[in-house]
């Protein structure tokens, strides 16, 4: 399965998720348009359907959540590259 194809799949999964709340599809679209990657759409389908939130600004809440989760790690991931590039930079031999 290609990436457009898996992102559409989680895009459909998570408008079917909102759906089941009794919300419209277009929510869980606007969603998935907000959280972007496949993984943050499992995330939040898997949340709609486990934690049955009340209302669609608590189902928002989380999106932000989520994506502040996502934004974190990235940032991390890059910091811990960067990180390891100055180290090999600094352990490198003077000749080099």
């Amino acid at each position: 399965m290609n990436e457009a194809d898996e992102t559409d799949r989680a895009r459909q999964a998570l408008a079917r998720a909102a759906q089941r709340c009794g919300w419209p599809a277009e929510f869980g679209e606007a969603l998935a348009i907000y959280l972007g990657s496949v993984g943050a759409m499992e995330r939040m389908a898997a949340y709609l359907a486990q934690a049955r939130p009340q209302s669609m600004e608590e189902a928002a809440d989380e999106a932000v959540a989520i994506a502040e989760q996502q934004d974190a790690w990235v940032e991390r991931k890059k910091s811990e590259y960067y990180n390891a590039k100055i180290t090999e930079f600094y352990n490198r031999g003077r000749n080099e």
